[in-house]
């Protein structure tokens, strides 16, 4: 019995899930910093749109060359490669005083975040046991949230003593060197391993994080029974499987959920929102928004793997409706002449915080862990890339176009819009999306191809 198995495993999801914290940063610190920048660099609404959004371009063609690196130099180097651009782009943008060259770091940022958001999870999802999977994943999304609450903080005191946004921005390669450190020493997935060829180095791995050698051994054979000559189909081939058709569709329309939920116009324009309304303490509303969605991302992780992921689906998708409902509510009452008072300034950002703990235990960690589970092994690389690619082509939009809609046409139209798309998210989890709650990764993959359907691949 190997009793240092799951030392290893923590430790090495620690450090690759500091991309998540990077990824937290970056996406975080618009909120708090733009109103700096657009004085500064003398931008209008449509500029700052733009560069808070830019990075979410980034993201995307990040994510449409990571599954081809992972899949080159392994998950690991990939991590490498990841933490580097998050130090040298975070403390070039920085230190620059040209309006192009801050662009482009931003861009390059989102290179970064493209990367870790394609890797992180696939990592997690291939060096943890099936009984774990489900928190080790969430795990991501944990760090996330964490490094989102912590540039709101550090936001909001730099921006009180110091004014500066570039403070703001230099901080963030500091986390970048500790990941970069860490990854070094992160044991490589054993799934590109055998991929690769290297079976003995797959099998060493897989003895050292898992607690019995007849367990690595077993988890060996069905990586193996899985990767034979017809299963060595590139990503592209697979499209012709209507099987992973079927599985890449729903992968798609949840990670559209996720965004068009409304998630991230509350993550980088809260301020504003509240400011709009009328909050007297718009920026320690934020702050508490980053707080709570740690604490209830924590309370998935505990029990996404206990309750399962599609109840927690449809609590969270109830919850995020009636929030997203009475915000759009009271910004209809501000936009209809009534001057909201001290207490149904308050109601609105206790909503959006409610608002954010259930997305926090639900669409924000769920989504990942599933389209992270439900992949063949052969076009796992190419069905994650697509899925979260979707993602931050969702996010680009939904960062792009928020403020101008709540200038242009009111913060009820763009809250209702969310709730509605909440709705239909019941439909999506109800008719087509699987239970995969401590299901093995094999186990999915075999069913799939048998052509069960979508519901039946998991749990049944």
């Amino acid at each position: 019995m190997n009793k240092n198995a799951k030392k290893i495993i923590i430790r090495a999801c620690i450090f690759a899930g500091l991309g998540g914290l990077l990824f937290g940063l970056d996406q975080g610190f618009i909120n708090g910093s733009l109103s700096f920048i657009k004085e500064e660099m003398n931008l209008s609404l449509m500029q700052s749109q733009s560069f808070a959004s830019i990075m979410h371009l980034g993201c995307i063609v990040g994510v449409l060359f990571s599954g081809w690196v992972s899949r080159a130099i392994g998950r690991k180097k990939t991590l490498v490669v990841t933490a580097l651009f998050f130090g040298f782009f975070s403390l070039l943008g920085a230190f620059t005083h040209d309006v192009v060259v801050l662009y482009a770091s931003r861009f390059a940022l989102g290179l970064a975040v493209g990367y870790a958001s394609f890797v992180v999870p696939l990592y997690f999802s291939e060096i943890a046991p099936a009984r774990m999977r489900g928190g080790f994943i969430a795990m991501y999304q944990l760090m996330i949230t964490i490094g989102i609450f912590a540039i709101f903080l550090s936001n909001s005191v730099i921006g009180t003593y110091f004014h500066s946004w570039r403070l703001m921005l230099g901080i963030i390669a500091l986390p970048s060197i500790v990941m970069f450190l860490g990854a070094l020493f992160i044991p490589q997935s054993p799934r590109w391993l055998v991929l690769k060829g290297k079976e003995e180095d797959a099998r060493a791995v897989l003895s050292s994080i898992r607690e019995h050698e007849s367990h690595a051994d077993d988890e060996f054979d069905e990586i193996k029974k899985n990767i034979n000559a017809e299963s060595k189909q590139s990503g592209w081939r697979m499209l012709k499987e209507s099987y992973f058709l079927k599985v890449l569709g729903l992968g798609v329309l949840l990670m559209l959920l996720q965004q068009f939920s409304g998630i991230n116009a509350v993550i980088y324009y809260s301020g504003e929102i509240f400011k709009k309304a009328g909050a007297s303490h718009p920026a320690m509303g934020t702050v508490v928004i980053g707080l709570i969605n740690v604490i209830f991302t924590v309370i998935a992780i505990r029990y996404v793997d206990k309750w399962g992921r599609k109840p927690i689906l449809y609590s969270g998708l109830g919850v995020m409706t009636v929030t997203l409902l009475l915000i759009g509510a009271l910004f209809k009452m501000q936009e209809t002449g009534v001057v909201l008072g001290s207490f149904s300034s308050g109601l609105l950002v206790a909503a959006c915080i409610v608002y954010i703990a259930a997305f926090a235990m639900s669409l924000g960690p769920i989504m990942w862990i599933i389209c992270a589970e439900i992949f063949p092994l052969e076009g796992r690389d190419f069905g994650i890339t697509v899925t979260t690619a979707t993602c931050w082509i969702a996010c680009a939009i939904v960062v792009q176009f928020s403020l101008s809609i709540i200038h242009h046409f009111g913060g009820s139209s763009l809250f209702f819009l969310f709730a509605v798309c909440c709705v239909l998210g019941f439909s999506i989890v109800r008719l087509f999306t699987p239970e995969t709650k401590g299901v093995s990764l094999e186990h999915i993959e075999v069913k799939l191809k048998s052509g069960e359907k979508l519901l039946k691949i998991g749990r049944t």
